[in-house]
């Protein structure tokens, strides 16, 4: 009878070699699952921005409005008060630093609530707000912003409308925002360096995320109120597309 090897380890030896290649196989599939998914957002969000929506267009409207480009950013520049519709109501010129009542156009914007009370910089993006956005994880809010001329130093498109469909631009902005008795809910910022002195936020209905930005929120408003428009965008770019710009 063979007597039992005594040298042999009471313990199996990890396999360290097994495990490493288990976790580089898992790497390498995620990373490329997630690389397609971003190429297909990006294809995506490139042919469906070009294709366009008709809108009927009114030369002669008597309301001018604007959609501006801040960056990766779009609003709407609005006449700050008309005969169809007093901002102060919903935007009180109280709530800026500014109260500057002699200010004649206001620009409406929609994103992340995080993003925008947290953010004053991109160098103030922290790791948590960079996940949360594109996910749609928290609330959203309205920036407005009042002006007494339009800047000069932006991308712009002006857009002529109809009583009618200013109304409609109306309609959809207030159906955005949060009221509490009927008054708008004022957020305040957490950070300095938030707010310039003729802006304030304002808390919106919705969520944040990838499919739904703040040019996806311009690009539904355009709708909205019967002017051109991308079929979808997620970017500046696809709303411009569509005036030539």
């Amino acid at each position: 009878m063979k007597e039992k090897n005594k040298t042999q380890p009471w313990f199996k030896k990890p396999r360290t070699k097994k495990t490493f290649k288990i976790v580089k196989k898992f790497l390498g599939y995620f990373f490329t699952i997630l690389g397609s998914a971003i190429l297909l957002y990006a294809i995506c969000a490139f042919l469906l921005s070009r294709i366009g929506v008709a809108g009927k267009i009114d030369k002669k409207g008597p309301i001018e409005i604007y959609i501006m480009q801040s960056g990766v950013h779009t609003d709407f520049v609005l006449p700050a008060r008309n005969h169809i519709k007093d901002w102060n109501r919903d935007f009180p010129i109280e709530n800026t630093a500014f109260k500057d009542s002699t200010s004649t156009l206001l620009s409406v914007g929609w994103g992340d609530k995080e993003f925008y009370m947290n953010t004053p910089e991109w160098s103030d993006l922290t790791f948590k707000n960079a996940i949360s956005i594109p996910f749609g994880i928290g609330p959203s809010a309205i920036h407005a912003i009042y002006y007494q001329k339009l800047p000069v130093d932006r991308l712009k498109v002006k857009l002529r409308l109809s009583e009618r469909q200013y109304k409609k631009l109306v309609h959809y902005i207030e159906n955005t925002l949060i009221y509490e008795d009927q008054k708008t809910k004022l957020l305040e910022p957490t950070m300095a360096g938030v707010v310039h002195g003729n802006d304030a936020f304002y808390a919106a209905k919705g969520s944040y995320n990838m499919f739904k930005t703040c040019n996806t929120w311009i690009n539904n408003g355009l709708k909205e109120c019967e002017q051109k428009a991308s079929y979808w965008t997620p970017f500046p770019g696809g709303l411009f597309y569509q005036y030539d710009k």
